[in-house]
Formats: structure tokens, C-alpha cells, sequence
């Protein structure tokens, strides 16, 4: 719910500061939030480093590119797009040796004809917003496989750093190219706040403790519905509304999501 509602906070930002900027300010918040927990983790901080700044790589890559297209894209559609990475996840593990099954690519052909329906069959078709959106969902599925692949890490240690170097990495372009404006980030200084203490610094934690509690197969459930509280909030929030066309894309996007997550025999051997 913290991430559907996200979605139209970063919306709202789009028309006043630049993606690097936003992101930069967002992702410092996030820091801060977290530092408190980190140090009471200090022994476990230096063996988390490398893995944070990896993480942190893919994670701006990916937060930059959504801040992008939320600048064309309403929020609900922009939420469903972004959840293709968790369709993309079991395509990109191949690198770790991973095998894609017959479902993973089934599932993946059912959310590209769910994209299609969403974008390609309507007025305006696919373009650079939902593109940029699209690419959003790769980097997040690179950074899913990168927090897995560093499993030894302290989950806060590695969370907090992360933020801190993608606040890094988003500063320099943010000098660079976009010049921030103080006024307009004091006029956008809800939205910031919301994304950087609640989507960044709390949802992020919930989401690494939580999942190590239920497993990822049974976490997807929740995660899944980021999608659908975009388009809800988006609604309630901005008045943006969906084409009957674009909401059975949707629909098809998240069962397509929820068939690629959801493993009946590994609940059945949790079971015995």
C-alpha cells in the first residue's frame, strides 16, 4: 500500500524537480531513517559495503528511469508496468545458473500481451514514458537478483548503505544536469518526505524482514497488490482513469505476475 500510494507522490513531484533530484533527496531520507538501526549493527556494516553499493547501482538505474516516466505515464498504469520485473527476475537468474522453466515463459508471453492491452492498443500506443518505465522494471529485477545473491549481508546494514550510495550516485548528475531549485523542492516537500521516510526507509525494511519471515512465494501475494493500489490511489487521489482495454491488460499483467511467483509444490513440501 506504501508504494501504490508512492506512485502518485512521485507523480505529484514530476511537474517541480528533476528525476536525479528527486531521487537523491528520497534516497538520503531513506538513509537517515535507517542509520539509527544500522549502527546498532556496526560489527556487520563494513561486510555489507560491497553488496549496498552493487544493490545501489541498479537501484538508482531503476528509481531514475520510473521517475522519468511518471512524467507522462499515470500512476496506475506506470504501478503495472513496474511489476513486470517480477515476471523479468526468473529470465535474468539464467546468469546465475538458474534454469527458466516452461511457466516462466509462458508467463512472460501472457504479460507481454497484458502490456500490449495496457499500452500498444491504445491512443498514444508505447511510448517513451512507458519505455522508460519498462527499463524501470529490468534494473528492479537486477536488484532483486543482487540482494539475493548477497545473502550474507545484514538485511538494515545493506538497505540503509544502499540508500546512502544511491543518494550519491543520484547527486552528481543532479549538479551536473538539473541545477536543483530550492523553491521547488520546498513546494514538493510532501511528496519527498513521504517517499523517502515511508516508500524508502520503512517500506524497503518491511519488505527484506518480512519476506525472510513468510518465504518469497508467499510474500508476492502482498507485493503484487503495489500495482493495484496505484491504480486505486491514482483514481481516488489524481482522477486518472483507465480504459476498459487498459484495465484487462492490467489484469492480465498481474495474473501473469502471480502464476510466475506462486509455486503449488513448494508450498506443498513447506507443508509436509
Amino acid at each position: 500500500m506504501i508504494w501504490g500510494l508512492a506512485f502518485v507522490a512521485q507523480s505529484v513531484s514530476t511537474g517541480h524537480v528533476g528525476p536525479w533530484t528527486f531521487n537523491a533527496i528520497r534516497f538520503f531520507i531513506g538513509f537517515f531513517v535507517l542509520l539509527p538501526l544500522a549502527m546498532k549493527r556496526k560489527d556487520k556494516i563494513k561486510q555489507s559495503l560491497k553488496a549496498a553499493f552493487l544493490c545501489a547501482l541498479a537501484l538508482t538505474l531503476a528509481s531514475v528511469a520510473q521517475q522519468a516516466g511518471l512524467g507522462s505515464v499515470p500512476a496506475g498504469k506506470a504501478g503495472f508496468i513496474t511489476s513486470l520485473y517480477m515476471v523479468l527476475v526468473p529470465i535474468l537468474s539464467v546468469i546465475r545458473g538458474s534454469k527458466v522453466t516452461p511457466k516462466n515463459w509462458i508467463c512472460v508471453l501472457l504479460a507481454l500481451f497484458g502490456l500490449f492491452l495496457l499500452c500498444g492498443s491504445t491512443q498514444g500506443g508505447f511510448g517513451t514514458g512507458e519505455l522508460l518505465i519498462l527499463v524501470c522494471a529490468f534494473f528492479f529485477a537486477a536488484q532483486i537478483i543482487l540482494v539475493d545473491y548477497f545473502q550474507d549481508a545484514d538485511t538494515v546494514a545493506l538497505s540503509a548503505f544502499q540508500f546512502l550510495f544511491a543518494g550519491l550516485l543520484s547527486l552528481i548528475p543532479t549538479l551536473l544536469f538539473e541545477h536543483p531549485d530550492f523553491t521547488a523542492i520546498g513546494s514538493t516537500w510532501i511528496p519527498i518526505l513521504y517517499t523517502g521516510i515511508f516508500s524508502t526507509g520503512i517500506a524497503y525494511t518491511l519488505q527484506a524482514v518480512g519476506e525472510r519471515m513468510v518465504g518469497p512465494s508467499v510474500a508476492v501475494v502482498p507485493l503484487s497488490m503495489e500495482s493495484v493500489f496505484s491504480a486505486l490511489f491514482g483514481f481516488l487521489i489524481l482522477g486518472q482513469q483507465l480504459r476498459p482495454l487498459e484495465i484487462l491488460g492490467c489484469a492480465i499483467v498481474f495474473s501473469a505476475v502471480l502464476l510466475d511467483q506462486i509455486s503449488l509444490e513448494g508450498h506443498t513440501k513447506k507443508a509436509q
